[in-house]
């Protein structure tokens, strides 16, 4: 019978018809050796006259099977190499990304806070011993408060203080709520008075003050105003922030051309969200252009006569800080503001020009109001 074993000698696989524990010859070393015991034998048919299949073919296969292994693990190590450098990369850039808009979330968060914070004084009375404001999520307070002001009859007796700094006028002047009496007794709800004889609703911007409900900021924004604007937009902040929610207010930008205006182009209740607006809109103007103050001057006029209560307080804030067309100027006031419904309180700021001094001074003396000059260390 056909077994099938190995050469103890050269390794190479047999095909012998012999018996267990027989001697046989190899034929590739020569070497005689001993067929093992309990082979089991491999009948298959020959082919008369043909020899039988090389032996070496088997081992070969068996060679190749084996070497087959290994390339596998190689070819898994080479993928591997080849992704996870990518796979790092993605993470890297995913959690660099999730830091950074968490760093974003707390910048907005906080620069909220502080626009808030930075408005929210305002609510307490500037008179010890007064009443705070109205909450400002209490609509129904202030709209019984505000309903009880505007029925109020305003005081028209003439006042016994001397009003030398105001300017003299051609016509008579109605200043509302420092005459005592009855005027401004209803706005003890609102902050503005300890008891019933109030002094009513402040405002100021550069140390000139005001006492009118409907205010309007009519301010330079020309080229000339590069150096210096983020001093009058920071001043600004702080008039408008101090300013009390029975107000209105309206802020007016003016340079060659169209005025630029807060929106929504009209007075506002000087409340905190219309504060917060105001200043967002306050930090996206940029100095630019000519000065050109008439454009904004009809506006501010506009805006004001469109309140409902004729009779209550109006203020303009004038603020240039360059030369302009004087006649032209004053023309144009005189003849938007014939009864001198509307005060108009002008400033001057930092460059002393003689011409702008004296029209601006004029403006405020036709007008109720109060010239300032701002130094450039002021």
């Amino acid at each position: 019978m056909t077994v099938e074993f190995r050469c103890e000698k050269c390794g190479k696989l047999l095909s012998v018809d012999a018996a267990p524990e027989s001697k046989v010859k190899c034929p590739y070393c020569k070497a005689r050796v001993l067929v093992p015991a309990g082979v089991a034998s491999l009948p298959r048919p020959q082919v008369p006259g043909q020899p039988p299949p090389p032996p070496q073919q088997g081992a070969q296969g068996e060679e190749e099977v084996l070497e087959e292994e290994p390339v596998g693990d190689d070819a898994l190590m080479g993928v591997m190499a080849t992704v996870m450098p990518w796979v790092i990369s993605l993470f890297f850039h995913v959690g660099l990304l999730v830091i950074l808009a968490f760093i974003t979330i707390v910048m907005l968060r906080a620069e909220s806070v502080a626009d808030y914070d930075a408005v929210i004084a305002q609510d307490l009375s500037k008179t010890p011993g007064g009443q705070l404001s109205p909450g400002e999520a209490n609509n129904e307070l202030k709209a019984k408060s505000r309903h009880k002001i505007n029925q109020n009859k305003w005081s028209k007796r003439d006042s016994t203080i001397p009003l030398d700094s105001v300017g003299e006028t051609k016509s008579r002047i109605s200043v509302y709520g420092i005459a005592g009496g009855s005027a401004g007794g209803q706005s003890a709800r609102f902050g503005m008075t300890p008891g019933g004889a109030g002094i009513g609703p402040k405002s100021r911007f550069y140390g000139t003050p005001g006492n009118a409900y409907h205010i309007v900021y009519v301010v330079d924004r020309s080229g000339s105003m590069l150096d210096t604007f983020d001093e009058v937009r920071n001043e600004m902040f702080r008039s408008i922030t101090r300013l009390n929610p029975a107000q209105t207010f309206h802020v007016i930008f003016f340079a060659s051309g169209d005025p630029k205006e807060n929106p929504p182009r009209r007075l506002v209740q000087a409340d905190v969200p219309h504060k917060r607006e105001a200043v967002h809109y306050l930090r996206k103007i940029q100095p630019h252009g000519q000065t050109d103050m008439v454009p904004a001057l009809v506006r501010a006029f506009k805006v004001l006569g469109q309140t409902p209560n004729s009779k209550r307080g109006k203020l303009i804030y004038l603020l240039t800080d360059a030369e302009f067309d004087s006649a032209k100027v004053l023309a144009r006031i005189r003849e938007l503001n014939p009864r001198r419904e509307v005060h108009i309180n002008t400033i001057l700021h930092h460059y002393r020009s003689p011409e702008a001094m004296k029209t601006l001074r004029q403006i405020a003396d036709e007008n109720g109001g109060r010239f300032k000059f701002v130094e450039p260390n002021e």
